[in-house]
């Protein structure tokens, strides 16, 4: 995550003592009132620990985290899914000159899901679409759309 918010040109922050968002990713602005933040919370799951549709990866999550996720926030929040192979070893290649981090990301925004109805209802599963690649033009796009929140002065 933090190689590809790199490359899209923003600066990435571990928040710490957790808040329940594993990155925050921000950038200079050269209008200081759109140096605006974004939010991710990252979760990685071996292929064959999730369950792969032909439309997207259902990932399960506890109801508290679906909550802090969920809703409309001054600082948007998305949830990142990174599918790795299920040898570790196989993750990663390192040679001159590249880098190659194997499998992808894939993110989705909970903003608009309603909370479950269900009462006393213990995680929620989400699917994410496999067309939500995490990519640079998705981070830029994620702060395109934060900068257009920013109300007016």
């Amino acid at each position: 995550m933090a190689a590809i918010a790199a490359a899209a040109g923003f600066q990435v922050a571990v928040p710490y003592p957790d808040i329940g968002k594993d990155m925050i990713l921000g950038r200079d602005h050269e209008d200081p009132e759109l140096d605006v933040q974004i939010a991710l919370q990252v979760k990685t799951r071996r292929i064959g620990e999730v369950a792969l549709t032909g439309s997207g990866i259902g990932i399960t999550l506890p109801i508290d985290q679906f909550k802090r996720l969920r809703g409309r926030r001054q600082v948007p929040c998305y949830l990142v899914i990174v599918l790795v192979p299920r040898d570790p070893a196989e993750y990663i290649s390192v040679g001159v000159p590249e880098l190659i981090l194997k499998h992808s990301a894939y993110w989705i925004s909970l903003e608009d899901r309603p909370l479950p109805i269900q009462q006393g209802q213990k995680s929620v599963t989400v699917t994410v679409p496999r067309e939500n690649l995490l990519t640079i033009d998705a981070l830029h796009e994620f702060f395109h759309r934060a900068c257009e929140e920013v109300p007016a002065p």
